[in-house]
């Protein structure tokens, strides 16, 4: 019996596992679909009866609804026999970890795969999801002896990602990747030799590591440099034609001589984020043991010792820092809503600061009750701490009773000015009483703070609640004390160390 193969990745060693199959041709990985659609290529002018279509999802760039179009259309015209694979994606292209992204498009591209199999009779399946189920986490003899199906690699495996998977619900994702450049984004040294950064061998581990920082600036995680180099050498190796991150990837750029400690402290202090918000990725051991004793609440993982392992290696750093269990407008909007604060910052220090807020134009607008960023709501109670007076961390489902509940009014503040729509920036949710109204959640995001948002949200309250005495909590922790004296900086008489009453005007 003889064979055509064709992929879009290297399989031409197939041949040789072969035993009772002769292979009549083998298309250079790069131009499959070109000898799917040439009359004039060995598909068409050899007789051979059986074609095998392998298709690698990790490198499947194509539209598959085109790409079955060209598959039914060689089939009309050599009505030869094709054999395609279901894809199943390697663990190398879970960028998107709980958020499923890479799941969904691997369930739909199958569907639609195992649809034309059931349609046309000159196509026949092969179930490669099958053989990458096969012989890793699974023992045929714990399973007839004690019903007990996994092997330890498959417990092993289930135990870190249900840990993971926990860790990311309580704590949420890390939101700043900080990147050194010679021998992290690129082989080699910009300015001193020819970079490593290409389609092939050692340059495509990095090409494809860019890929996957790239993707990760996609989900809403800032990119930052902190490199000890020539600035200009630096960019060079962003506009490398072959260098998938560029200059406006990255939020900050810390190209310099000066120490990498001083640096990072310079990046949260701009960006005003914690340490504890920042993943630095550097090559050189000396810089991590640098950082890992000089700011300890930043996470420095250990580079891997083998450049192959790369990728596989960031992936886990991924899984571990910054898995998502959901994407708000405000994360896809992460680097804008940043890159205007930066510009805000800069116009700051040119003019004085009412001045600076009036030419602002800032337009604040408030939801009441509105379950349409009830995802938002949720993840500012998980991930605010600096203006926030209770820290009290709530569900989407928490949410969503509170809404339903006539006795909570969940008020929610969109900012805008005229370098940015922030979105929802601001979150309170007050309990409303025969006498009295407590707020049980009083909270805004780091970056409209000092723009007198809280002015705003003390009259809203006071609008809707005019004849109520008004219950303020504060709950101390270590990084919310900026706000202990909000609710007396407003006209609120202190109770006790936690409470504060605004009483109704008589």
């Amino acid at each position: 019996m003889n064979l055509q193969i064709l992929s879009n990745i290297n399989m031409d060693s197939l041949k040789y596992y072969f035993k009772n199959i002769n292979i009549d041709y083998y298309c250079s990985y790069g131009s499959y679909l070109l000898d799917l659609t040439d009359e004039h290529s060995p598909l068409y002018t050899q007789k051979t009866k059986f074609v095998f279509i392998f298709i690698d999802a990790d490198e499947f760039q194509e539209d598959i609804d085109d790409f079955i179009k060209i598959v039914e259309s060689f089939i009309k015209k050599t009505n030869k026999i094709v054999i395609l694979n279901t894809i199943s994606f390697s663990p190398l292209a879970y960028i998107d970890t709980f958020l499923h992204n890479t799941l969904e498009k691997e369930l739909n591209i199958n569907k639609k795969l195992f649809n034309l199999y059931k349609k046309n009779q000159n196509i026949l399946l092969f179930d490669f999801t099958k053989i990458v189920k096969e012989n890793t986490v699974f023992d045929e003899r714990f399973w007839y002896l004690a019903r007990i199906k996994f092997n330890k690699i498959g417990f092993e495996k289930i135990a870190s990602e249900i840990e993971t998977l926990l860790y990311t619900y309580k704590y949420g994702s890390k939101k700043v990747l900080i990147l050194d450049m010679d021998n992290t984004l690129w082989g080699g040294i910009i300015g001193e030799e020819e970079i490593e950064l290409s389609n092939d061998g050692i340059g495509k581990i990095y090409k494809d590591f860019q890929y996957k920082i790239k993707k990760l600036k996609d989900l809403g995680i800032l990119l930052a440099i902190c490199s000890k180099n020539n600035y200009k050498d630096g960019i060079k190796g962003l506009k490398h034609p072959n260098s998938v991150l560029k200059e406006n990837d990255f939020i900050i750029k810390k190209i310099n001589w000066q120490d990498k400690a001083t640096n990072i402290q310079e990046i949260s202090k701009e960006l005003n984020l914690g340490l504890d918000s920042f993943v630095f990725i550097d090559d050189n051991p000396v810089e991590r043991e640098y950082i890992k004793t000089t700011l300890p609440s930043v996470e420095v993982p250990d580079f891997p010792k083998d450049i192959y392992n790369l990728n596989s290696w960031f992936l886990q750093v991924i899984k571990i820092n910054f898995s998502k269990l959901s994407l708000t407008a405000e994360d896809l909007k992460k680097q804008e809503q940043y890159s205007a604060k930066i510009k805000r910052d800069s116009l700051s220090k040119k003019i004085g600061y009412d001045e600076f807020l009036k030419n602002l134009n800032i337009k604040l607008k408030f939801y009441i009750d509105d379950k349409r960023f009830i995802q938002r709501y949720a993840q500012m109670t998980q991930k605010t701490n600096q203006f926030n007076l209770t820290t009290k961390r709530y569900t989407i489902q928490d949410i969503q009773s509170f809404i339903e509940n006539p006795k909570y009014k969940v008020i929610a503040i969109e900012y805008q000015d005229k370098f940015a729509n922030e979105g929802i920036i601001g979150l309170v949710i007050a309990i409303e009483e025969k006498d009295e109204v407590k707020i049980d959640t009083f909270l805004l995001s780091c970056r409209v703070l000092k723009r007198k948002v809280e002015d705003a949200i003390f009259e809203k309250l006071d609008k809707m609640f005019p004849k109520k005495n008004i219950i303020g909590i504060f709950y101390p922790t270590p990084k919310n004390m900026q706000v202990k004296d909000l609710y007396e900086k407003f006209g609120f008489e202190k109770i006790d160390e936690n409470n504060f009453i605004k009483r109704i005007k008589k």
